[in-house]
Parts: C-alpha cells; structure tokens; sequence
C-alpha cells in the first residue's frame, strides 16, 4: 500500500504557506525559533487551515525557554520578544532553544560548550525525583541514530557521545525505514566496538532513542512489516546473523531525549 501523501501548512517560519513535501516543509521551519506547522490529509484540508489558523490548534502550544549567553542581555527568557531584543543587533550572538525551564537555567549557568550542537526543544521540565532517577548521561559512551525521508531513502550513524565526532555512517540506501535504520546502527556499533583491541571499549555503552531496535536486538531479528529494497534486505540478513553468532558485552541504554535533547547521532531533520 503506498504511502499517503501529506500537505504542510507554515504559519509561522521563513515563508509561510502550504508545501507539498516534508523537505521544503522543513527547509521553512529550520532554524526558525517558534516555527508554527502543521501535517493534512489533502490540500483541501491544508488550504482552510491555512486561511484559519486560530481554529486548528486543539491543544496548548508548547512553551519554550530561549538562554542567550552572548547578548546584548544574557540570560534565560520565558519568550521570543524578549530573547530577540538581546540578539538583535549584537555581533555574533550565542543562543539556544529549550523545553524544559530547568534544562534552560541549568545551560545559562554552564555555559555553551555543551549545548552548542543539537536540539533541545523536546526536553521539559521533570519532577526532582524522575530527574534524580534519569541521572546524566554516560559522556564516555557511542550513540548512535538514522534518519529516512518520505521517498525510503535511509541511512544512519554513530557518533562519540562526549565530542559528537562522527564513528561511523551508512547509507543512504533505498526502501529502509527508521526503525530499520536503528536497528543496524545498533549492530552495526556492536560490531565495531567488538572489534576493538581495547577491553573498556569492548563494554562501552551505546545509546539509542530507539525502543523499537532495542527490542529487535534482544531478539535477535529485525521485525520490519516495510518490504525493504534487496540491498537492505541484505544488510538485515547480515545483521541478523552477526547477532545470532557473536557474543557482545556492552550495554545498550535507551536515550532519554526529554531529559538531555536530541541524541548526539540525530541528523538533525526532525
């Protein structure tokens, strides 16, 4: 069964209006802090939602938290007014966009360093004891992510948690998936981590956002219902048994992206 299309309303981003494709969508969000979008059935749909935006959202907006460490006011703002005001203008500013307030306060107070690359808009503020429980992530550790557009086109990655420099990366290849993606990924960085000399690598922890591949891995078996092209299909069966033949030893741990952001490895498309 082919895929549905969709229709993207912008409201709110570089050029608003109505696009036909989640590419020239995104290429009109990215960047743009506040960005307003929308995914519709039919470009009927996508037309009077466009004319009408104030009667689409059925739900609260999202509330963000905007840290200028370079500004001409550096600080944390509870909105974009107020947040612009100090950036406009200024050579060279330095700014972020968070979720959670808590994640907001905690980077004005470390600095940038650690917040420079990636997205945190999906953080939100947790209660002490959730926090307390999730911790902070292992720096010394791989993680690893995939990406896939509307046409299948699908290729993945690991990176170095602590430094984001780039491990390893495949693809793209035609007619995979997401979750296919992730879950090569996965073995993909058992693979080469078993392959190491050193014994702490050996055991190095891996990060994925991927509950779906974690489960795979455990079973030993990607359980896609895509039809995926033969040369993916190729890769699976490759995967599947490397798993069913070795033995590794390092653990993989659920990334917790409403606590830290995006996974190091995201390819930064969502």
């Amino acid at each position: 069964m082919s895929k549905q299309k969709k229709y993207y309303v912008v409201w709110q981003g570089h050029q608003p209006g109505i696009y036909d494709s989640w590419e020239n969508c995104q290429r009109e969000i990215k960047g743009y802090p506040d960005a307003k979008f929308k995914s519709f059935s039919s470009v009927e749909e996508a037309r009077i939602a466009f004319k009408n935006p104030d009667t689409v959202a059925n739900e609260p907006k999202k509330k963000y938290f905007y840290v200028v460490w370079h500004g001409h006011k550096p600080g944390v703002f509870d909105n974009w007014n107020d947040a612009h005001k100090s950036i406009a203008g200024f050579g060279k500013p330095l700014y972020k966009t968070f979720g959670s307030k808590q994640l907001a306060e905690k980077a004005f107070q470390d600095g940038p360093a650690n917040y420079r690359d990636g997205s945190f808009k999906k953080t939100k503020d947790l209660d002490e004891a959730l926090r307390a429980k999730i911790g902070d992530p292992v720096e010394i550790s791989l993680a690893v992510d995939a990406a896939c557009n509307g046409k299948g086109d699908m290729e993945y990655q690991g990176v170095w948690t602590f430094s984001g420099e780039q491990v390893f990366k495949a693809g793209p290849y035609k007619k995979g998936s997401n979750n296919i993606g992730e879950f090569l990924a996965l073995v993909h960085a058992l693979a080469y981590l078993g392959q190491q000399r050193d014994e702490k690598l050996k055991q190095m922890m891996i990060y994925t956002d991927s509950k779906i591949a974690m489960s795979w891995i455990r079973q030993k078996k990607c359980f896609t219902k895509k039809t995926p092209s033969p040369e993916v299909a190729n890769l699976i069966q490759r995967a599947e048994n490397w798993l069913k033949t070795n033995v590794y030893r390092n653990k993989i741990v659920k990334w917790e992206t409403k606590a830290w952001g995006e996974i190091p490895a995201d390819f930064g498309r969502k």
